[in-house]
């Protein structure tokens, strides 16, 4: 993968941005801790220096002068490691009479307050290790006027506050080094899916119209863009499938009818011939002509509700109504060719879609129930609720179509060999399936035992 492709994606660049915010929160939490620790240090040390001196006073006011020095003399020599305290008991005229201290700090006040004072070389013995920093202090005046001044040595707090700095680095470094390796894989892994998208982008481009793009399993975002768009590329394929095949369709099935009418009018020009012959031809060449006006607004009828481009109105439909008229103009064909034609319509079904492409289809399924049954056949209308769904049926008991050619007489100029010889262009349920689409209805071929029944099944 290209490390310079990989550092300008934007999952890399959003890493980046929220490892920077994560070090900035990471720096605050931990300042803060920081600092609280360091408070509740001090706060610990303060508290053991008053209660220290308030022992040491307690011990003079109750057992005398002599009696503070000799437990001075044995804090200082069993003091040890670096928690260690100083002492210092100095007489009312200055004279240092106990403590490892040398002398009183300059300004200290024995107010019986903690305060942080700065330990010059001059305080204490120079065998001492804890030198140079602030210590802590606390001074008081005896009953006899001396002084007592008790001192802690900050070397474990220091300890403890360079321990707390250097795991806090190292949570920083860990933190900010967990974020970016992060940020890094997810770049990675988004740039391969992304990859993957143009790659198939690519090969459709290419003209390789049924690549489609791999899905990962894992149901995420990319995976439904993945969906849709394989869903986009399928429907791209599928009409330009079609394309091609009604492009091929109309070369093969037009051909007959523009050949019989340039053969016409040639042989209508090669003599002169009388007004009624030229009508004649005429009259012919009009009915070929409107055959050919037929297929072609079928054609694009067809094409503009695949691509759901119809331009039609979109309402709600009064089907019951609709179908009533539609009866009753097939009642008179059927009449006329010897068939019977039955209506059996709920009242006030009501369906959203396109008046005009519902009418044609239904008008396309009676055409084909007319023209595709002998004499004294019956041919029904029905439409009603069932369940959820609105049930519109166009039944027959003619031969019917075979199992095995039920998907096929949905394809454009496809007629199974028995129609042949009937009049017809093979788009009439190529524009029922269409129409059927458009309205996200289900279509049904059926047995009608004997027949066939045609059943469209539209959701509310």
């Amino acid at each position: 993968m290209n490390f310079h492709r990989l550092l300008h994606t934007t999952a890399i660049r959003l890493a980046l941005h929220y490892a920077l915010y994560y070090a900035l929160l990471i720096t605050l939490g931990l300042g803060v801790l920081y600092l609280a620790t360091s408070r509740y240090v001090d706060a610990q040390m303060a508290a053991g220096l008053e209660q220290e001196l308030t022992r040491l006073a307690q011990i003079d006011r109750q057992y005398g002068h002599d009696r503070l020095v000799a437990v001075i003399a044995v804090e200082q020599q069993t003091a040890s490691g670096d928690n260690r305290r100083y002492y210092l008991l100095q007489s009312s005229g200055g004279q240092r009479q106990a403590g490892n201290l040398i002398d009183w700090p300059p300004g200290f006040v024995a107010d019986n307050h903690v305060r942080n004072v700065w330990i010059e070389d001059d305080l204490i013995p120079e065998q001492l290790p804890d030198k140079d920093g602030f210590w802590p202090m606390i001074g008081t005046r005896l009953d006899d006027g001396s002084r007592l001044l008790v001192a802690q040595s900050v070397r474990q707090a220091e300890d403890l506050q360079e321990f707390i700095l250097g795991t806090m680095a190292i949570i920083l470094a860990v933190s900010i080094g967990l974020a970016l390796t992060m940020g890094w894989l997810l770049g990675r892994t988004l740039l391969q899916r992304i990859d993957a998208i143009n790659t198939t982008t690519q090969q459709v481009t290419a003209g390789e119209l049924s690549t489609r793009i791999p899905l990962s399993g894992q149901d995420d975002e990319f995976d439904e863009l993945a969906s849709h768009l394989n869903t986009m590329l399928a429907r791209i394929e599928k009409l330009l499938t079609g394309m091609r095949q009604v492009t091929d369709n109309v070369a093969h099935d037009l051909r007959r009818p523009l050949a019989r009418v340039r053969n016409r009018i040639e042989v209508t020009l090669m003599e002169k011939r009388d007004s009624k012959e030229y009508r004649s031809a005429l009259e012919e060449t009009l009915e070929d002509t409107n055959e050919l006006m037929q297929t072609f607004s079928a054609l694009l009828e067809i094409a503009q509700a695949e691509a759901g481009s119809f331009r039609g109105e979109w309402k709600v439909v009064e089907l019951s109504a609709m179908l009533e008229e539609l009866g009753g103009l097939y009642l008179d064909e059927a009449e006329v060719r010897h068939k019977r034609f039955e209506l059996q319509i709920e009242p006030n079904l009501k369906i959203t879609g396109n008046r005009h492409l519902l009418a044609q289809a239904i008008s396309n399924l009676l055409d084909n129930a007319l023209k595709y049954t002998p004499d004294d056949s019956t041919i029904r209308l029905q439409a009603a609720m069932q369940a959820d769904r609105l049930s519109l049926t166009v039944s027959d008991n003619g031969p019917g179509i075979a199992v095995d050619q039920r998907d096929k007489v949905f394809e454009r100029f496809v007629r199974l060999e028995p129609d042949r010889s009937t009049a017809g262009n093979g788009l009439g349920l190529s524009l029922v399936k269409a129409v059927a689409d458009l309205h996200k209805a289900e279509l049904r071929l059926e047995d009608n035992q004997p027949g066939l029944r045609v059943v469209l099944l539209f959701n509310p």
